[in-house]
């Protein structure tokens, strides 16, 4: 016979008769014929591979020995694949008690039960030892055949086990890592790589727990930056990207080892600070955070600076609840906006009234709507020249039943935000068209429009609904924008623009000269009509004031346009600019806005009397 291992295996031999040991020896050496029916099992290897030491036999004479023979055969990492065990060893443990202790040890160990008689019965064995599938019953006197075959047999199925075993913790291994990733993608911002809201909010909460156990104090600081949307729609989207990113690296590097810093999206960061930070330390770290943002950024090789506000809550006066904590920090952080931006401002009991009372007209805005609680005012646009009134510029006021005329500065913003402008926005237009028809019809109604009406490409269609509807000519209406418009999305705007100059619409652009890049508008779309920004007019006692008066009226010359001062008070401004050829001016000093129905009798009385003498 030949010997069929196919590995280096250790058998462990387990019985307190010595002769045992020999009769397992003999069985196992190496004979020259081959072994019957061995083409019955699957091995992993030829006979060819077969080397006399394929198995390696310890003898242990007592179940305490062979138990701990197999925990130093763990410990050094050369552990036995199988073990022979007698059933019956006196004076020390029996079979069973020995494999129990073995599987103990090593739960992989294949085991055969070597015994002559029935002291237990299978149904015994598998109570005691709680599963089967590493163990075989071998009935003494030995059949060399069996004990060859049940060897190779196991000791294969040791190395499958092992096998499976390992792929498995690989598999283990893998679900784990992927697992950790999965949550860290879950719990962090993409761009930035710092906690996103989910983690802010648990960590948020696990501060507050243990600032309250230990009666300890806890911060939390939002941050907003100021006029990013202005970086972001004149560099791009990958620069914008670049400053958040920078932004990020820079609030860690300011916060440290002092809390958690979290970007919620946009550019809104927070901030919880743990720690028992007292007063002045909040204050430091907001200061510190103020100055490092300052710091010039550069997006494509340009330097670029931007500021950031900052609203502060800290336990207790901000709440010990999270959602508590964040709102007021929130409140802070619109107070610290409202007061010229790139400042930090703590939150103080009663900032939430402002928020209620915003909410409260908020709620009226909406109504307003509702109810048609809008009027339209006109103020006229004469040529100097002629004294002609050329246009009505249609103002919007809003008649609250309770607190009367609400100037536009005062909703117009909060319409904006809430996206009622839209509706506002298509009202005027009807309404200022359908008026317009009773005028003059050398006398055109100029309309503003908000660059929130733009988004969506929808404000041409509401143009040409309130022409069609109406029965105004397309030239005799004005559409007055400021250059936000061109600053949201430059090409859809022009678009739009472009669709507008089609149905025979003019297009003034208004406040010019306050905005960052006006030439590049004038290049990009040929407007009809530049309005001056009030603010030059105001300044003409000033000597750059005057330059900028005579630029602005040299470059409507060049480009064909129509020019208009506004703000004109006095005859000495309404002599300067017709000096430097403005063909339009706006003001005060020709009359305040008024209700439509008083525009007839205040601008073309005559007009009115010939028309009532016919």
């Amino acid at each position: 016979m030949t010997s069929i291992q196919t590995k280096n295996h250790r058998v462990l031999i387990v019985d307190d008769n010595p002769s045992i040991h020999a009769d397992f020896r003999k069985i196992f050496r190496p004979r020259t014929n081959a072994l019957p029916d061995i083409d019955d099992f699957d091995l992993d290897c030829s006979p060819d591979d077969a080397t006399p030491d394929g198995l390696r036999f310890d003898s242990a004479h007592q179940g305490d020995d062979a138990v701990q023979m197999t925990k130093k055969a763990v410990e050094q990492s050369d552990r036995y694949s199988l073990a022979f065990v007698d059933m019956r060893m006196p004076p020390g443990m029996d079979g069973l008690q020995t494999i129990s202790e073995l599987w103990k040890i090593d739960p992989e160990l294949q085991i055969v039960i070597c015994t002559a008689y029935s002291d237990h019965s299978w149904e015994e064995s598998v109570a005691v030892l709680g599963h089967t599938e590493n163990l075989l019953i071998l009935k003494k006197p030995f059949d060399d055949v069996e004990v060859l075959q049940i060897a190779v047999a196991l000791t294969c199925k040791w190395d499958a086990a092992r096998e499976a075993s390992l792929k498995r913790r690989e598999l283990e291994e893998l679900v784990r890592a992927r697992t950790a990733e999965l949550e860290r993608v879950a719990m962090h911002d993409g761009l930035t790589g710092l906690a996103n809201r989910t983690k802010f909010n648990e960590r948020l909460a696990r501060t507050l727990e243990k600032s309250e156990v230990r009666n300890e104090t806890a911060a939390v600081l939002l941050i907003d930056l100021d006029q990013f949307k202005i970086i972001n729609d004149t560099m791009g989207h990958p620069a914008g990207d670049e400053l958040i990113r920078v932004v990020g690296q820079r609030l860690s590097a300011a916060v440290g080892a002092n809390g958690l810093v979290a970007r919620f999206g946009g550019d809104e960061f927070a901030i919880v600070l743990d720690g028992d930070p007292d007063l002045n330390c909040v204050q430091s770290i907001a200061d510190r955070i103020l100055s490092t943002i300052a710091d010039p950024v550069h997006l494509d090789g340009v330097p670029f600076c931007v500021t950031a506000s900052i609203g502060i809550s800290m336990t207790p006066d901000g709440g010990i609840c999270g959602d508590d904590l964040i709102r007021n920090a929130d409140i802070a952080l619109y107070r610290a906006k409202g007061e010229g931006r790139d400042c930090a401002r703590h939150f103080e009991k009663g900032m939430d009234q402002q928020i209620r009372l915003r909410q409260e007209l908020e709620n009226s805005l909406r109504s307003a709507v509702e109810n048609k609680e809008f009027v339209l005012h006109y103020q006229p646009l004469l040529s100097p020249t002629t004294q002609q009134v050329c246009s009505f510029e249609a103002l919007l006021r809003w008649q609250h039943p309770q607190h009367g005329i609400v100037s536009p500065d005062k909703f117009i913003p909060m319409a904006e935000e809430s996206g009622l402008i839209r509706p506002i926005g298509d009202w005027v237009l009807s309404e200022a068209c359908q008026q317009a028809l009773a005028w003059p019809k050398h006398v055109r109604v100029a309309v503003n429009v908000s660059a929130v009406q733009f988004r969506g490409g929808a404000l041409p269609s509401s143009v040409k609904q309130a022409l069609e509807q109406t029965g105004l000519p397309g030239h005799r209406l004005e559409i007055e924008i400021t250059e936000s418009v061109l600053l949201t999305d430059s090409i859809d705007a022009l678009e739009q623009l472009h669709a507008l100059r089609n149905m025979g619409v003019k297009i003034a652009l208004d406040d010019f000269g306050t905005g960052y890049s006006s030439l590049s508008y004038l290049r990009a779309f040929p407007f009809d009509k530049l309005k001056m920004d009030r603010s030059f007019v105001k300044n003409l006692h000033q000597s750059d004031g005057m330059a900028l008066v005579n630029t602005i009226a040299d470059l409507g010359k060049c480009l064909g346009m129509v020019t208009t001062a506004e703000g004109i008070e006095t005859e000495q401004q309404l002599d300067y600019v017709i000096q430097q050829g403005f063909t339009e001016v706006q003001g005060f000093l020709y009359g305040r806005p008024i209700p439509s129905t008083s525009i007839m009798e205040t601008h073309f009385a005559k007009a009115l009397a010939t028309t009532n003498l016919n």
